[in-house]
């Protein structure tokens, strides 16, 4: 894989985290450390 498509694909995965968690913790719904332990699930 080159390295583009490798930084491409983290871009992706770090928009999806985004998109997910910054609702939730802008409302105070989620707390930093629960985001942790909810983007390494989702990485893993």
């Amino acid at each position: 894989m080159s390295r583009m498509e490798t930084s491409r694909g983290e871009i992706r995965t770090l928009a999806q985290a985004r998109d997910l968690l910054l609702p939730s913790l802008l409302s105070g719904e989620t707390r930093i450390w629960d985001a942790e332990k909810i983007v390494a699930a989702a990485v893993l």
